[in-house]
């Protein structure tokens, strides 16, 4: 231990002896590795003579000195082998296999677990990062129901109606005016009578789909039977088998399709003058088949007649009973083909059992092939009917057939299954080239996705208005589902996977339209209550919620309250509102809740948002009188304050105020059903404050003697000039509005100063006698009433009020 000790002061010193140095006079040395290793090979063969290391005797006397042992350290030193220091060494091999496959093992452990607690972590940290999102989102959505507004409500009705592909255009130029389009006054109109049957429970359903085809009646031709696909699926609505519907559908418009070819063709056709259903369908084939020339020779022909294309046709038709009969009308010559067709056959139209076994018969034909497929017959390939299947029509028809008799074929596809298949095609598989958009909607159409069809026929800008009325019609027949909460759809009207957020598509829809058309705006806004959308009583509470704020908001916008909810005639009597006729369709029974769920909301908003003169017409309305008085009296108070801070530039804000309030406080004076009901608290209040603004102008105009006379009579302050009743005042004020306590330092300071100029103008007269004597001490008393007044208020005044009433009454005392 000494000799570390003397080592560690020796390196101590040495350090200090360079302290009076400056970094500049030493110079930095820099070694790389290879200069330190050739010096240490330059110090090793100096120190090392036939394996022994030698001492410098200079070394060994410093050592000595200090204390060192430096025989002891030589022999340490001698030991060590300096020679071999910079040898390439070999390493050795151990051919112990158990211990290395134990280290093995016991490294693999270590790194398993190590592995196992990283990944641990980082689980324990997704899994707390998404409770506390989930956490945050249920809190956020807790806090904005108790404050009556759910996220992205006041947003959507605010916003603009602007979507990714651009707004609703609704009007177009006439003149210097824009007008609503024909076809959008056509809608509207089927709207507005959709919305009277609603209201009025006595007239009979409407036809909401007939009504709004109607109004289509100029758009084109395939939007027109999109109306009649719609149509099919409402006629079976109560038990609706979209596979079925749509089934039915094409087969009548593949009808529609022979017979325009017949009518087209007559000479090919040969059909007759009045053809049977097998006559027709041989026309068709003659045409189809004359195209080519000749039958094609890989079809099955007897007597010149394709018997396998006949059938086909006749079962693509819808007519399966015909079918039944042509094909036992030929099961001799069926039979040869395929003994069991006709048994099959029979038993597949009757819904009986029907043998499901494959059978080897050859499919050349094209149509054998497609007509087994749809009836269950064999395992038919893919590729064997494609020749049959060619448009898009054929190609759902064969896939919904097969889903609607998926009770009597063994391998069938889903509906679930080809809806997924459509929307991974995507339009651009169906309309490549951008000309016939609306094909991928009758897609969308016939595999029951209304909500992505509507969706996707929305971003179409000639098709927005159909877009928005089928969403309608499919709403108000319940074949539109609408999201459980409030959930915002930003990109689209999609949410989640089949839901259409009908609420925000039709009030983007009614907020486009011009402000002479408010009425119709209301009309839509009131679709949002539709019964078919409330599946629940949540969502009913939902829709009525949104249609009542989208009302509220856009009446806020137009102002034109006493159209749409009523007025106050001159003699009392009340004229009923645009809106009041339609309150069933709100969810709203009696006046009462109509004025608490409109009125007054939308007087708390213009309250809010500083128009005095709607809030006081629209509370009034909803015959809230003493809510009245409180609002003018709390803008009287305000005004008041802002006046005595020096913040209001000019007093024609003030003296429309006090014009409305005391305009409404004598007509409801004047009123005996109105003054039974005011709250008299409300109506002393805005009394005293027009008092108070009575005596503050004649302050201001200098009439100092009505001023005091006016301040007086209010019985406000202590002016008797008695001392005793400072306190009963004072008590007095703690029962008074704010409107007029927090403007008691205004109040007083212009007492006060009436009282000061009236004592000066006093003073300065010339005359000297008792009444002149009497007066000033008269003015003193009540200057001094009002100073023990204002001490025992002080608190309820600024700090500096004290001190200018005190300057006051030290001139007149």
């Amino acid at each position: 231990m000494p000799a570390n000790q003397s080592l560690d002061s020796l390196l101590e010193e040495s350090r200090k002896l360079t302290t009076h140095l400056s970094a500049a006079e030493i110079p930095s040395v820099k070694r790389g590795l290879d200069l330190l290793e050739a010096e240490s090979r330059k110090l090793v063969a100096k120190s090392v003579r036939d394996g022994r290391v030698a001492l410098d005797p200079r070394g060994h006397s410093l050592l000595a000195s200090s204390g060192v042992d430096t025989e002891r350290l030589t022999d340490g030193k001698a030991s060590a082998a300096l020679l071999s220091a910079f040898e390439l060494q070999q390493p050795e091999f151990d051919a112990n296999v158990e211990s290395f496959l134990s280290q093995q093992q016991e490294q693999s452990i270590i790194s398993a677990i190590e592995e196992i607690e990283l990944s641990t972590l980082d689980e324990f940290d997704r899994n707390l990062s998404a409770h506390m999102q989930q956490m945050w989102d249920d809190s956020q959505h807790r806090l904005f129901e108790e404050l009556g507004q759910y996220q992205g409500t006041e947003a959507l009705l605010s916003a603009p109606a602007v979507r990714e592909s651009g707004s609703f255009e609704l009007t177009e130029p006439r003149g210097s005016d824009c007008v609503v389009q024909p076809r959008v006054e056509r809608y509207a109109k089927a709207v507005r009578k959709l919305n009277d049957s609603r209201a009025n429970t006595t007239q009979p359903e409407p036809d909401v789909i007939k009504d709004l085809e109607q109004a289509a009646s100029s758009s084109s031709k395939q939007m027109g039977q999109a109306w009649k696909l719609l149509n099919r699926y409402v006629s079976g609505r109560e038990s609706l088998d979209i596979a079925a519907a749509a089934c039915g559908y094409l087969e009548e418009a593949f009808i529609e399709h022979i017979d325009k070819v017949i009518a087209q063709y007559p000479h090919d056709a040969n059909v007759g003058g009045v053809p049977s259903v097998n006559r027709k369908i041989q026309g068709y084939l003659n045409v189809q088949f004359g195209r080519l020339g000749r039958v094609p020779a890989f079809l099955e022909v007897f007597n010149d007649e394709a018997i396998w294309a006949h059938m086909y046709m006749l079962y693509r038709c819808g007519y399966q009973q015909e079918l039944v009969r042509y094909a036992m009308d030929m099961e001799d010559i069926i039979t040869d083909s395929d003994p069991g067709f006709v048994a099959h056959l029979r038993a597949f139209v009757d819904r009986s059992a029907a043998a499901r076994s494959d059978n080897a018969t050859a499919l050349d034909d094209p149509y054998k092939a497609a007509l087994y497929k749809v009836l269950g017959r064999g395992s038919v390939p893919k590729k064997a009917a494609a020749e049959v299947v060619q448009t898009t029509e054929d190609y759902l028809w064969t896939n919904l057939a097969v889903i609607r008799d998926a009770d009597r074929i063994a391998a069938h596809p889903t509906l679930e299954s080809l809806q997924s298949l459509m929307l991974k095609f995507g339009p651009a598989h169906f309309d490549p080239h951008g000309n016939n958009p609306l094909l991928y909607f009758r897609v969308l159409l016939l595999c029951g996705m209304f909500a992505h069809a509507v969706d996707y026929l929305v971003q179409i800008d000639q098709y927005q208005v159909e877009a928005v009325h089928i969403a309608i019609a499919l709403a108000y027949y319940g074949l539109l589902q609408v999201p459980g909460s409030e959930q915002a759809a930003y990109a689209g009207y999609l949410v989640a996977d089949s839901a259409l957020d009908f609420s925000r598509m039709v009030i983007h829809y009614a907020r486009a339209l011009p402000a002479a058309a408010t009425d119709d705006a209301i009309h839509y806004m009131m679709l949002l209550t539709m019964p078919a959308l409330a599946t629940s009583e949540g969502i009913k509470a939902q829709q009525q919620r949104v249609c009542e704020q989208a009302i509220v908001h856009i009446l806020f916008e137009r102002r034109d309250y006493a159209h749409y909810l009523g007025d106050i005639q001159s003699d009392g009597t009340r004229k009923r509102g645009f809106l009041e006729r339609y309150m069933p369709l709100l969810g709203i029974s009696s006046h009462s809740q109509f004025a608490q769920s409109i009125v007054c909301r939308l007087a708390d908003r213009s309250l809010d948002e500083g128009r005095l003169a709607d809030t006081v017409l629209l509370y009034n309305l909803a015959e809230r009188y003493n809510t009245v008085l409180y609002v003018l009296s709390k803008q009287l108070g305000e005004l008041l304050y802002a006046q005595g801070n020096g913040s209001v530039s000019t007093d024609s804000e003030l003296e429309d105020i006090e014009g409305v309030s005391r305009a409404v406080l004598e007509h409801y004076k004047q009123r005996e059903h109105i003054a039974r009901s005011l709250d008299e608290r409300a109506v002393s209040t805005c009394t005293l404050l027009l008092s108070i603004m009575d005596f503050l102008a004649l302050h201001r105009q200098g009439a100092y003697e009505q001023a005091l006379e006016t301040i007086r009579n209010t019985q406000l302050l202590p002016l008797d000039g008695d001392i005793s009743v400072a306190p009963q005042h004072a008590e007095r004020i703690r029962t008074l509005d704010d409107a007029i306590t927090r403007n008691f330092s205004l109040i007083l300071l212009a007492a006060m100063d009436t009282l000061s100029r009236l004592y000066a103008g006093l003073k300065e007269s010339p005359f000297l006698d008792a009444v002149k004597q009497a007066n000033l001490q008269q003015l003193r008393k009540q200057a001094r009433s009002l100073m023990v007044f204002a001490g025992m208020v002080q608190f309820r005044m600024p700090s500096d009020t004290y001190a200018k009433l005190n300057r006051m009454d030290v001139f007149m005392n």
